[in-house]
């Protein structure tokens, strides 16, 4: 048998600041594609013991650099041709928690299955991400 990972395992010692953190996601985003991805994280992870459903956003944490917005915009995210963009904050005050898990500034939107189409609705609709294939990485030069 398959020993399944506790989240927590993999938890930053960092908090997400509610203040103007923005949290990104690339899109277009549909409740379909919500419960499928919670889905996928909860037979990936536990948290607490219990199935982690939740979804991946990257938080705008610095100013400048690869976790600042254009940095997201430009690198992580620059595949996506539309976003979400939501503040952290809205999305505590809605009772989601958020977990910076894995690198930095990945995070895990813990939600239960029932408050998808909240999340969903809370969202909104995709916007442009105007940094589409653009990308912060230099190509390698070859000697």
């Amino acid at each position: 048998m398959i020993e399944v990972p506790d989240l927590r395992e993999f938890v930053r010692d960092e908090l997400v600041p509610e203040g103007a953190t923005l949290l990104i996601r690339g899109g277009p985003d549909t409740v379909e594609k919500i419960a499928s991805h919670a889905a996928r994280t909860a037979r990936a992870y536990l948290l607490d013991g219990e199935p982690a459903h939740g979804v991946s956003m990257f938080a705008a944490l610095d100013d400048i650099g690869s976790a600042s917005m254009d940095g997201l915009l430009g690198g992580r995210l620059s595949t996506y041709r539309v976003v979400h963009r939501v503040e952290a904050g809205l999305v505590r005050d809605r009772g989601f928690a958020l977990l910076p898990t894995f690198g930095r500034p990945h995070v895990t939107l813990v939600l239960t299955p029932d408050r998808i189409d909240e999340l969903t609705e809370l969202l909104g609709p995709a916007q442009v991400n105007p940094m589409y294939g653009v990308t912060t990485r230099r190509a390698r030069r070859r000697s």
